[in-house]
């Protein structure tokens, strides 16, 4: 299935605010960022918008311009959206167990969907400080958590879970060596990964005939950054979701520390769900399960807390694909 060509994002310009209505976005609303959140992400429940696969790594790091020389040797991709210098940031708001939304709604429904078994051996691609790895293990599993960024992999090493998880440091597209597979997962971190054809080729290479793989990404059609947003119509009591683009697929730079002159910029990648699907096929998976994912707040009484629950309801975060190898 042909996938339309990727462009870079083009800054549009904001739309007019009705007279009487006040546009909000996720942070407002509830479902989205909390305020401390980058601009133009506005995800509440995931790390900022950038890419697990790789990053450009800040000058002096050895470690760093070692892995990316590793990387580029094994044909990897090499592109500007780093996660090294905003770890210890992420890290502050996510922690051992995650945000709000991952405890309440992520977690619970990846678990359900992935169905881990006891014993089984699962990879957790883009895995950051393990949250998801160590809900894994919870369940009995055998874990693997992979993730670019060196410092990530080194905060999820000092969260101790039993039985204990095995993280590693590397490219999601180079895990070629690790083994064989019952699942994988990929919690939140699809819209960060650049080839994303590459990884889910990989990632099937190493999953045992009938295994699944899980995605959980930002909602495709709701959720992209700076084309989405909320606006209210005063006179019908409702609160809408604007989507100023969603076929096209973007590459949508997040600027990590709004209001810094020196913050870094990463990337988001939007597709569209045809795309999405796309790639998942042309790896030899099967889509075995599909699942869209709400809100689970409630707004504090007043003239709009009628509207806005009403729009959790409607309007989904997440979605979340299960693939089976064939």
């Amino acid at each position: 299935m042909p996938q339309p060509p990727r462009r870079p994002f083009r800054p549009r310009p904001s739309p007019p605010r009705e007279p009487g209505s006040r546009e909000q976005d996720d942070r407002e609303q509830g479902n989205g960022a909390q305020s401390n959140l980058p601009q133009g992400n506005r995800e509440y429940g995931n790390r900022p918008q950038g890419n697990r696969e790789q990053f450009k790594r800040p000058q002096g790091n050895r470690a760093q311009r070692k892995l990316e020389k590793t990387n580029r040797a094994q044909g990897g991709h090499a592109h500007g959206t780093s996660w090294e210098k905003s770890a210890d940031w992420y890290d502050g708001i996510i922690g051992e167990r995650g945000s709000e939304l991952y405890q309440a709604v992520v977690i619970p429904g990846a678990l359900n969907l992935l169905a881990p078994k006891r014993g089984e051996r699962v990879l957790d691609l883009g895995c950051g400080q393990g949250v998801f790895s160590r809900a894994l293990a919870q369940e009995g599993c055998q874990v693997t958590g992979v993730d670019a960024a060196p410092t990530l992999i080194q905060k999820a090493r000092t969260y101790p879970v039993k039985p204990p998880v095995r993280y590693l440091a590397r490219d999601a597209a180079q895990i070629e060596d690790l083994g064989e597979f019952d699942a994988a997962s990929a919690i939140l971190c699809v819209q960060n990964m650049e080839h994303l054809d590459v990884v889910s080729a990989a990632a099937a290479k190493v999953l045992k005939p009938g295994g699944r793989m899980l995605w959980v990404v930002n909602h495709p059609a709701f959720r992209i950054p700076r084309q989405t947003s909320w606006g209210n119509d005063e006179a019908a009591k409702i609160q809408y979701r604007r989507i100023d683009a969603y076929s096209s697929t973007l590459s949508i730079p997040i600027i990590m520390h709004p209001g810094r002159p020196d913050s870094e910029t990463t990337t988001s990648f939007h597709r569209s769900l045809q795309t999405l699907t796309a790639t998942g096929f042309g790896a030899g998976l099967r889509l075995a399960g599909i699942e869209e994912w709400y809100s689970h707040k409630e707004s504090q009484p007043g003239p709009r807390a009628a509207a806005e629950n009403r729009s959790r309801k409607e309007f989904p975060l997440f979605l979340a694909l299960l693939w089976e190898k064939r």
